[in-house]
């Protein structure tokens, strides 16, 4: 069976438009993790002056009341950092997913791209056959019938 050329070379704009949407989508996903990294570290900063503060509020701390308001404090820093972690990690594992489907795609297309070839260089070879045929037919007419 023959592959059409037209068929194949579509396939192959195709197969480059996926990989092109994929490679937006791990660019996207890429800067969205940077994003949630940074915020990460802003959390683990902003947690470090709340537990700086809290040594102060501790020592002043005359009663158990006062020293729950410096847990609550430091407390709400700590769940930020989690929540702040988990953001991280989702987006870590969404740039994983989104290079692995660029990977799949950029594979995808270098198939779509020898076979491009392939039937390129099988074209090349018919026609050369053919252009030889001609030329044989002709050098074989002009010979005198002797």
């Amino acid at each position: 069976m023959t592959i059409k050329p037209r068929t194949v070379r579509a396939l192959k704009e195709a197969r480059t438009r996926l990989r092109d949407a994929a490679a937006a989508a791990h660019s996207t996903a890429s800067a969205q993790s940077d994003r949630s990294a940074r915020e990460l570290e802003v959390e683990h900063e902003s947690l470090e002056a709340a537990l700086d503060a809290a040594t102060g509020m501790l020592e002043a701390a005359r009663s158990v009341h006062e020293l729950d308001q410096v847990a609550a404090a430091t407390g709400a820093n700590r769940l930020l950092v989690d929540d702040a972690i988990e953001r991280h990690a989702t987006a870590a594992a969404e740039t994983e997913t989104a290079a692995g489907q660029l990977r799949e795609r950029t594979r995808q297309l270098r198939t779509a791209e020898r076979l491009v070839d392939r039937v390129e260089r099988h074209r090349a070879r018919r026609e050369s056959r053919a252009e030889q045929r001609r030329t044989d037919d002709l050098v074989a007419r002009r010979r005198p019938c002797g």
